[in-house]
């Protein structure tokens, strides 16, 4: 991989986390071990930690001094919109120029975007709902012949408005998937994109590969060149547009998965516990909260070296 490759976003986040972990003072002997752990978990965690330490040779360095005051005085969104820069700053090329065709670029200038564990109700011009999930971004681009939402990351749901003279497209890296009067959503993942059908019929047209209509209640997974249908589609799936998760006999590794896309920083499932079986109904406004309630209902323990290093155990 190429030293000036685009990073994930998420490793963007997690690395500007442990920076800003750092500004606050000197990390205490778990801290250190787990921003150790973090740094040999994956090349890219630490490609990105380097990256941002010769960003901050670039512009000079921060004095520890007022970064101190500024995580103690500054309200939690202006903290916030700090990190999101400096996450900008992060994954744009080595030399430290902002690529504005980069994917964190155009996030941060999209028409309608999300934080991590925000979800966000949007109604449009032509009366179509648009919902968007945590940490999850959009373009509109509405003509006179055409309806075009560009998805730039995460997963948005649609409920389609009525105008029959102009299509309604969802564009993906991947392709396009146009709704045909229609209930849907759409979620980028690291190797394409996924469709799940809720009402009416949607056609998925790969970039390179061949055109598939979709009916109510399948999923899709696709890439530029291919498709391939997924298990069937739960009800549950769309939960999230209600602000909460559903899991019914789910497994705990599986359900510790979804959750950590409305949590900022690193939260991990240990592989003892990852087969227990959750059931339950769980308010995302509060992910705290949902990790005290899954102590009470499973013989686990939450280790939280940092509230950005969270770890599911097995109860001693």
């Amino acid at each position: 991989m190429k030293h000036d490759a685009p990073i994930a976003p998420a490793i963007v986040e997690q690395a500007s986390e442990w920076l800003m972990l750092q500004w606050g003072g000197e990390l205490q002997g778990d801290q250190r071990q787990a921003f150790a752990q973090w740094q040999a978990a994956d090349p890219e965690h630490r490609r990105a930690w380097q990256r941002l330490q010769q960003l901050q040779h670039t512009l000079g360095g921060v004095p520890t001094h007022s970064a101190r005051a500024v995580l103690r005085d500054t309200p939690d969104t202006q903290r916030r919109a700090a990190l999101k820069l400096l996450g900008l700053l992060l994954a744009a090329s080595g030399s430290g120029v902002l690529v504005q065709r980069s994917e964190p670029w155009q996030a941060a200038f999209a028409e309608y975007r999300t934080r991590t564990g925000e979800i966000r109700h949007v109604t449009l011009s032509d009366g179509t709902r648009l919902d968007l999930n945590s940490d999850s971004a959009v373009d509109l681009r509405f003509s006179a012949s055409e309806r075009r939402v560009r998805l730039v990351r995460g997963e948005i749901l649609l409920t389609s408005g009525q105008d029959p003279s102009r299509p309604l497209i969802v564009e993906t890296p991947a392709g396009d998937v146009q709704a045909l009067g229609t209930r849907f959503a759409v979620r980028e993942l690291p190797d394409g994109s996924r469709v799940d059908l809720y009402e009416g019929r949607v056609r998925v047209s790969p970039l390179h590969g061949t055109a598939v209509q979709m009916q109510a209640g399948e999923s899709l997974w696709f890439n530029a060149g291919q498709s391939c249908a997924l298990p069937g589609l739960s009800a549950n799936t769309s939960s999230w547009t209600e602000h909460r998760l559903i899991a019914e006999r789910q497994p705990l590794g599986e359900f510790v998965a979804q959750l950590s896309r409305y949590r900022p920083g690193l939260l991990r499932c240990d592989q003892a516990v990852a087969g227990l079986l959750l059931t339950g109904v769980f308010p995302l406004d509060n992910t705290d909260a949902i990790l005290a309630a899954l102590e009470r209902s499973l013989p686990v323990q939450v280790q939280a070296v940092t509230r950005y290093w969270v770890t599911i155990k097995a109860r001693v």
